[in-house]
């Protein structure tokens, strides 16, 4: 039933972003009103786990609150919004799901906070690659990692000239904060 009181909204203003997109006459506000509704539903599925009311006590993570972390479930990759990002050259901070390939494995950054750090070669789109920084103070290392595996995570992205950093791939402590997680092997580590 939850689904049902999750979804419904979220459809309903998908159908109010169509519905204005076929009133403009335009083509460049019907392509802008395309795109919102593309940004409008692939927000919706994205955050369907999510709760609708900002104020709720449910998990503000993309996985439902009674998921056990330690059991990774089969996360549906989509990095176009980490590609959009890296086009724009956007430094700014931006929520990422995303997936790839992990290309090398380098030594941890042990100054201030520990971070495992991971070089991962995004999935549909080869030329980019991020380093993955996370946050072993705060989340368990990810354990036997190897390159030439694939790998999944939500965390916040950040653009550089190299590709890119995601960080956050950890449930924040102080709750001031997006979590994040990464998958690997079956695992989920957060």
């Amino acid at each position: 039933m939850r689904f049902m009181t999750t979804i419904q909204p979220r459809l309903a203003l998908c159908t109010l972003v169509l519905s204005l997109a076929a009133c403009g006459t335009d083509t460049n506000t019907s392509s802008t009103a395309n795109k919102a509704l593309d940004k409008a539903s692939a927000t919706a599925v994205a955050n369907a786990n999510q709760p609708i009311f900002p104020n709720s006590t449910e998990s503000k993570n993309p996985v439902a609150a009674n998921d056990n972390p330690s059991n990774s479930k089969k996360t549906r990759c989509d990095n176009r919004v980490l590609f959009e990002q890296y086009q724009q050259q956007n430094t700014g901070k931006t929520q990422v799901l995303g997936c790839g390939q992990i290309i090398k494995v380098l030594p941890d950054d042990n100054k201030g906070s520990r971070h495992q750090r991971l070089l991962v070669r995004i999935d549909d789109y080869p030329q980019i690659t991020v380093l993955i920084a996370h946050n072993i103070d705060l989340a368990p290392r990810v354990a036997d990692v190897k390159a030439k595996q694939p790998i999944s995570f939500y965390g916040e992205y950040i653009y550089n000239d190299k590709g890119g950093v995601v960080h956050w791939t950890h449930k924040d402590p102080a709750a001031r904060h997006q979590d994040g997680w990464l998958d690997y092997q079956g695992k989920r580590y957060w």
